[in-house]
C-alpha cells in the first residue's frame, strides 16, 4: 500500500488513472462510452460535424448506434433540430456498430456536402486521458468520469484564448433528476439538472467570455451526474473571426453504470 502511496504522489492521479485506462481500452466492448469521430468544418467555419457512436449496455443487447452531430456554429444549433441517430433499443436488436455507423454516415453525406464539411479541425487542447477515440471499458468509466479535467489550456493561437474552464452549476429540468445528485449535495435540486459553464480566459488568467451557460438541462441529457472537458478545435477562415469547438463529455447513470457521450460548444471567442 505505501508502494501505490508513493507512485501516486510522484506522478499524480491522472498519470497512474491513466496508465491503467490505457490498457483496458482495447477490450471495450460491453461499455456504453461513446468514442468520437472529429468530421470537420466547412470552409467558411459555419458548420461543424462530428460522430460519436458505441454499443448500448442494455441488458443482454450488444446493439450498436451512431450520432452524427451537424452543429451551426453561430447559434450553437444543430442542422435540422437535432442530430442524426441510429439507434435499436428493442432487445431483441441486431444492429451492429459497423452497420449503425454505415447507417447514420449515409444520412448525413447529402448534408455534409451540401454545406461541404470537408475542413480539418486544428485541435488545439486535449486531455489525453479522456480517450476519446475510444469507447472505454465500463467498468473503467467511473473511474474516468473521477479523474476527468475540468480545464483545457489550448495552444496560443489568434483566438489568444489561455484556459477553457469548466464549472458545473444547477439549472432547471423537466425531468425528476433527484438520484442524478449525491446525498451530500446542500444545494436545493428540486426541479434541478446538474449543466454546466464554460468560461474562456485570457493570456493575463482573467475570464473575457462566458462561450456557454445552461438555464435549462434537456431530457436527452438523461439526467448528469458530471462533465468534464475533452477537447478544443479551432479554424480561422480567410478573412473572418476564428470559430472554437469544446468537446465536453458528459456522464449520466446508464442501465449497468456510468454512460458517457460527448457534447459539442461552438462559438466565436472573440
Amino acid at each position: 500500500m505505501s508502494a501505490a502511496v508513493r507512485i501516486i504522489g510522484r506522478f499524480s492521479l491522472s498519470s497512474v488513472m491513466g496508465a491503467v485506462l490505457a490498457m483496458s481500452t482495447g477490450t471495450a466492448e460491453a461499455g456504453d462510452a461513446a468514442a468520437r469521430h472529429i468530421i470537420g468544418f466547412s470552409p467558411d467555419g459555419a458548420y461543424f460535424a462530428f460522430e460519436q457512436y458505441g454499443t448500448l449496455d442494455a441488458g443482454a443487447s450488444d446493439s450498436g448506434w451512431s450520432e452524427i452531430d451537424i452543429i451551426d456554429t453561430r447559434t450553437d444549433q444543430f442542422v435540422g433540430g437535432k442530430p442524426i441517430l441510429v439507434v435499436d433499443e428493442t432487445e431483441e436488436a441486431t444492429l451492429t456498430l459497423e452497420q449503425a455507423r454505415a447507417q447514420a454516415a449515409a444520412q448525413a453525406a447529402p448534408i455534409l456536402a451540401h454545406y461541404a464539411i470537408t475542413s480539418p479541425a486544428e485541435q488545439t487542447a486535449s486531455d489525453k486521458f479522456t480517450f476519446p477515440g475510444e469507447m472505454v471499458a465500463y467498468n473503467d468509466i467511473s473511474r474516468l468520469e473521477q479523474v476527468s479535467q475540468k480545464w483545457l489550456s489550448p495552444l496560443h493561437g489568434e483566438t489568444g484564448v489561455s484556459t477553457i474552464q469548466l464549472d458545473e452549476i444547477l439549472a432547471a429540468s423537466t425531468s425528476d433528476c433527484s438520484a442524478s445528485f449525491a446525498t451530500t449535495e446542500q444545494r436545493d435540486t428540486s426541479g434541478k439538472a446538474l449543466g454546466f459553464r464554460l468560461t474562456l480566459q485570457g493570456q493575463d488568467g482573467k475570464p473575457f467570455k462566458i462561450l456557454h451557460e445552461d438555464k435549462t438541462v434537456p431530457g436527452s441529457r438523461n439526467c448528469p451526474t458530471s462533465y468534464s472537458l475533452s477537447e478544443s478545435y479551432e479554424l480561422t477562415p480567410a478573412g473572418k473571426p476564428a470559430v472554437i469547438v469544446v468537446l465536453v463529455q458528459r456522464f449520466s447513470q446508464g442501465f449497468e453504470g456510468r454512460d458517457r457521450r460527448f457534447l459539442a460548444v461552438t462559438g466565436q471567442p472573440r
